[in-house]
């Protein structure tokens, strides 16, 4: 999809944008959908992009999954998830229907936010303020984009990590198939893992360089990948880019958790995420960067993140 379609579709849906950047290279921020990001190289837009989303609504029935780059918060299942606050899975009204408001803006930066109320499994309403703080930089064909993604704790109480967790978690979206592959850096085996069932080890072969997963399934994975992992890339050999993200460590008194799709009944114990991947059979994976949550939700207390991606072309 070329950038001019993607504004025709937001025009057309009458959805509010604002773009950074370049005709050539830049991204946009669809701040009436999601506040989600979509990235270009050379007026092509990278990301994937579900039409649907730009004139329809989401709703407890049908989740429209817009694409591009989104921001959620974390953990998705468990007693203290967000996606479960109904017994079973929706992506919560307070994201889908979110107004974005852009607070600052040059040629090459923008700083967006939006008021989200979250409510978790157990009922217990978060209320929040959600911040993405976008800059790029250009350099020998390449675009890097730095986001901080910040979730500031809105409310008056002070709840405890058995109370709430609250991680920010950017989910970044592509069209995958047989030519796609996810590229992880060298690391022991035991520093990857499946989030969900079946696991996924057919898809994956070690190398010299580090590990390729394939991106064309029958079923969903997700691969969980711990603090010793620095980063992650995905590779589009049909369309040739390549996109790699990392990120930067967190500040003091914040700590990785279980980010895990999981039964609202369980236990949010499983192993603490860093980076994770998804890769669903119907032809779209992404590539995940998960924050850390404080020791106590205080009132005005911030969770952030800084997310490292570069977008580059190869032929």
């Amino acid at each position: 999809m070329k950038l001019i379609d993607l504004v025709l579709l937001l025009e057309r849906g009458k959805r509010r944008y604002e773009l950074v950047g370049t005709p050539q290279n830049g991204t946009l921020i669809a701040l009436d959908v999601e506040g989600r990001l979509f990235s270009w190289l050379d007026g092509e837009v990278v990301n994937r992009v579900n039409p649907d989303a730009f004139s329809g609504f989401s709703t407890r029935a049908a989740y429209l999954n817009p694409g591009g780059d989104g921001f959620w918060p974390a953990p998705e299942g468990s007693r203290l998830g967000y996606e479960y606050s109904t017994g079973s899975w929706r992506v919560p009204p307070s994201l889908t229907n979110a107004r974005w408001q852009v607070l600052e803006k040059s040629e090459n930066s923008l700083l967006a936010a939006a008021e989200i109320d979250l409510i978790n499994s157990e009922g217990r309403g978060i209320p929040c303020l959600f911040s993405r703080r976008i800059s790029l930089e250009f350099q020998d064909g390449a675009m890097l984009q730095k986001v901080t993604e910040s979730i500031r704790y809105l409310g008056r109480k002070t709840l405890s990590k058995d109370q709430a967790l609250l991680a920010p978690w950017s989910l970044c979206q592509f069209d995958c198939d047989a030519e796609c592959q996810l590229l992880l850096p060298p690391c022991p085996a035991s520093e990857i893992w499946d989030l969900y069932t079946p696991e996924s080890s057919c898809h994956r072969k070690q190398t010299q360089d580090g590990w390729q997963v394939a991106m064309k399934t029958d079923f969903r994975f997700q691969l969980g990948l711990s603090e010793k992992v620095n980063g992650l890339e995905f590779c589009d050999k049909r369309r040739h880019f390549k996109v790699q993200r990392t990120a930067v460590a967190l500040a003091e008194g914040l700590s990785y958790i279980d980010i895990a799709d999981q039964d609202p009944a369980n236990e949010p114990n499983g192993r603490p995420v860093r980076f994770s991947a998804y890769c669903d059979p119907s032809g779209f994976m992404e590539i995940e960067a998960a924050g850390g949550t404080p020791n106590l939700l205080t009132p005005d207390c911030v969770s952030e993140l800084q997310v490292n991606t570069t977008f580059a072309r190869f032929f």
